[in-house]
Order: C-alpha cells, then structure tokens, then sequence
C-alpha cells in the first residue's frame, strides 16, 4: 500500500508552536501533572489545526473534541519519541493523514516512560472506513520501529525531506 498518498504536503508541519512550558520553581506534582496536561491539550489543538488544512474536516470544533476524547480514553504515545494521535469521526469526509514534529526535547504526551514526545504521525478517519485506517496504522506500526528513518525525519529541514525519508519505506 502506497501510504504516502494519503499524506499532503499541508498537513505536515515541522516545527510545531506549542512547546513544553518551563517547570515553576518549587512545583507540586498536581502543578506538573496540570502543566503537562496543559501542553497536550494545546499539543492536539495544534494537530487539529494541521489536519484541518486538509479541507476534509467537516468541523474543527467538533473534531477538536473527539480527538481529545480519543486522547482522554489512552494515550496515543507509543514508543519513545513518538506519538499517533489518531480518531474515527463523523466529522472527517475522508481519510487524512500528517505528520507534526515539536522543536527541541519535545512536548509532554503522556507517554509510558514519561519522556517528551517529537514526532506525531496524525491519522483520522470516519468511522466507517476502517480498512484504510487499520492499514495505515500498521504501516505506522512498522515504520517507527525503523531508527535510520526516525532519524530522517527528526532532521528534516524542509517537507520534502519527509517525503524522499517516508519514500524509502512506502513506495
């Protein structure tokens, strides 16, 4: 499956804005849990934005609110470094997909070992196309466990460089 054409050059963004706001001095872990929660949420106000480029999104607002429903239920951060944030909604008219990477150590996702996350693979769907979905995923599956092309994409300096990394894997 030729993954790669379901991504366009509009939903991927290099450097996302939101960045993980600085520990305060004496934090408590409630302040910390809160700040990085905060983060995340601002984190997938972003990919909201970034896959409503797309014009397949029916509307923002309530796409905004199944994604972070979607987050709410498990954390899309799977392996070091890397998140999926994914959904099936009725407010996407077809499958898209983008990818988004935060500057610097990464942003808080909520990740089992708790690090920073880098690279977010973006994938929505309705609800009633599963197939391409789950195909999708698994390829995502099988990528993030390639290093030489995570790498890649942590370097890229501009989209097309995503896209000759992602080539090598989805021809």
């Amino acid at each position: 499956m030729n993954v790669l054409r379901y991504l366009r050059p509009e939903c991927v963004r290099l450097n996302l804005e939101t960045q993980a706001t600085p520990a305060a001095e004496d934090e408590s872990p409630a302040q910390r849990a809160n700040r990085q929660k905060s983060d995340k949420e601002r984190v997938i106000e972003e990919v909201a934005e970034i896959l409503d480029a797309s014009g397949r999104i029916a509307n923002r607002s309530k796409f905004l609110r199944d994604l972070v429903q979607r987050e709410r239920n498990a954390s899309t951060a799977l392996a070091p470094g890397i998140a999926i944030p994914h959904v099936r909604t009725l407010q996407v008219r077809e499958f898209i997909m983008g990818l988004a990477r935060a500057s610097g150590d990464g942003v808080p996702f909520g990740s089992a070992d708790g690090e920073p996350t880098r690279l977010f693979f973006l994938l929505a769907a309705p609800p009633y196309d599963d197939r391409i979905y789950l195909q999708v995923y698994r390829e995502l599956a099988e990528l993030i466990q390639r290093e030489e092309i995570i790498d890649r994409l942590l370097a890229a300096r501009e989209v097309q460089d995503v896209f000759n990394a992602l080539r090598e894997v989805w021809r």
